[in-house]
């Protein structure tokens, strides 16, 4: 097993821990959180990475993978930037300052953002790649508001339950404005896709 894989072999074990954790704690209501989805993403494509690799041998530069890992490692930058800078701030002390938070919001994301820039070993993605991105929190998206429009299944811990954030409460703030949050997320997100794909022209192992 080569370093690498021992890398995303101990990653994938911390979100197994992370999301075991958050369901354990909280019940199964906590897989309508976009963090917790997201997280349950990264340990599962980590898994099935080291899979393909150990019958496979090494991905080359080219190999289809590495975009979709680039499109899963948007879905935990999204986790991770959205909680710091619009979540965090109006979490209880205790709520941040414990082990399943740091896990899932922070430890897993930042650690599979390093990974792919650091370890990946990918010539460059394709121009158009940070919209395809966007469809995994796109389908988010839609699915959160259905719940809270439509189907209403609660969300533990959520002062905005059945919407699981509070920039996409529509009965609080209405659809004008929950369209405003999500489009200026939105292209926060392309533009980090963006930087993502400039960042590898000179960063990371190369061929």
């Amino acid at each position: 097993m080569s370093k690498t894989q021992v890398y995303r072999g101990l990653l994938a074990i911390l979100g197994i821990i992370g999301v075991s954790m958050q369901l354990y704690q909280d019940g199964f209501g906590m897989l309508l959180y976009y963090t917790v989805l997201s997280n349950i993403l990264v340990f599962s494509f980590l898994l099935y990475l080291i899979s393909w690799e150990r019958r496979n041998g090494s991905i080359n530069q080219n190999n289809p993978l590495l975009v979709q890992k680039a499109a899963v490692t948007m879905a935990i930058t999204i986790t991770f930037l959205v909680y710091h800078f619009l979540l965090a701030p109006k979490v209880k002390p205790e709520d941040y300052y414990n082990i399943r938070n740091f896990i899932v919001h922070y430890i897993v994301p930042v650690g599979l953002i390093c990974d792919t820039l650091i370890l990946d070993k990918v010539k460059v993605y394709r121009w158009f790649s940070p919209f395809v991105w966007t469809a995994l929190p796109l389908a988010y998206f839609v699915f959160a508001i259905g719940n809270g429009l439509f189907l209403k299944w609660p969300i533990p811990g959520s002062e905005d339950s059945p919407f699981p954030y509070f920039f996409i409460n529509m009965n609080k703030y209405g659809g004008l404005t929950v369209l405003k949050n999500a489009l200026v997320i939105l292209l926060a997100y392309v533009a980090v896709g963006y930087l993502l794909v400039f960042l590898k022209r000179f960063i990371g192992q190369r061929h």
